[in-house]
């Protein structure tokens, strides 16, 4: 199969990188690292946004790959740790003025300062497989923002009967979320039908008026997914908070009984810019994993297990200067 050649001039674009880091030192060190070997090329400046608060279950301290990456590759690594947890509470619209309660945002340290025209933002539970970046930037074109593109597995929308019988056209996808444009009589039907059959949809209606009544489009589960996405920094940093009255990107905003997840109300807010988002198929390019030492300590410790094994196989020298900083004997672990 011939190999695509990417443009010369993306080819040499910089770009920042954002985490948000709660705990998870090993999926973290992982995360970075294999970003790191992928992606250099890219990569300007990283910013690392710490929770204020970590886990009980960890003996390494996340900070430290943040030391190991400025001294091995050179890379300005610039971390931040607010005051405040916002932890899954949606943001307080009142308090944006705040600038300590605002830097409480999950990425918006890297919204609100970074300089660079391009911002990939990214997990710290994911490994990165290959160079997700320098094809990003070859296909983002004029988009806002390019990703995985919608929570479809959430959406009624995606539901081939409930599409048909409400909509009258197939289901909705990540390619074309920008064509499936329900009314809102139709978007309230979707999630009245789906409650009615028993197809899972999170209860988002329950809190539309007021909100979705005015522009039920995009969906509630429309956005890029944060674990990996390139945003179009230079783009979107004028109208985003603070400079702007666009709603943060890394902000839940409240609809019925729970929130809207990450980003949601921040795409929304870019589509009523006149911007459009462009899917971004993820396969082969990074692996996912998830859990909090918070609620599922089980799975958080099998997790970081995971991220050592694949630490021993690929990034042997890290973990040989991560035994040299903390006297721990990863062989034994």
């Amino acid at each position: 199969m011939e190999t695509k050649e990417k443009n010369p001039e993306t080819a040499i674009t910089k770009v920042d990188v954002a985490l948000n880091i709660f705990a998870k030192p090993l999926q973290t060190s992982l995360a970075l690292l294999s970003l790191v070997k992928h992606c250099r090329k890219y990569i300007d400046k990283i910013w690392l946004q710490y929770e204020p608060v970590g886990s009980c279950y960890d003996k390494v301290n996340p900070y430290v790959v943040m030391e190991y990456i400025t001294q091995t590759y050179k890379i300005p690594c610039i971390p931040s740790q607010p005051d405040i947890w916002i932890d899954l509470e949606a943001a307080d619209i009142a308090r944006f003025g705040d600038k300590n309660y605002r830097m409480a945002i999950r990425y918006q340290n890297a919204f609100e300062n970074s300089k660079s025209k391009m911002l990939f933002v990214m997990h710290n539970d994911i490994v990165i497989l290959k160079d997700i970046i320098g094809d990003m930037l070859d296909q983002i074109g004029d988009a806002f923002a390019i990703g995985q593109i919608g929570q479809c597995w959430n959406c009624p929308a995606k539901n081939s009967e409930l599409a048909k019988e409400v909509l009258g056209c197939g289901p909705c996808s990540p390619a074309k979320y920008d064509q499936i444009k329900p009314s809102y009589k139709q978007l309230c039907q979707l999630y009245k039908l789906a409650k009615e059959k028993n197809i899972f949809v999170r209860p988002y209606d329950e809190g539309f008026e007021g909100y979705f009544d005015k522009r039920p489009w995009p969906l509630p589960e429309c956005r890029v997914n944060e674990w990996a996405c390139l945003v179009n920094l230079e783009k979107v940093q004028s109208s985003h908070l603070p400079f702007g009255n666009d709603f943060p990107f890394g902000g839940y905003l409240p609809c019925g009984p729970i929130n809207l997840d990450i980003g949601v109300a921040w795409f929304r807010d870019m589509h009523s810019h006149g911007f459009h988002a462009r899917h971004f198929d993820m396969h082969g390019y990074i692996k996912h994993w998830v859990g909090t030492g918070n609620n599922t300590p089980h799975k958080y410790a099998i997790n970081e297990n995971n991220a050592l094994l694949i630490l021993k196989r690929n990034f042997k020298d890290y973990l040989k200067w991560l035994e040299s900083k903390t006297g721990i004997d990863f062989s034994q672990q």
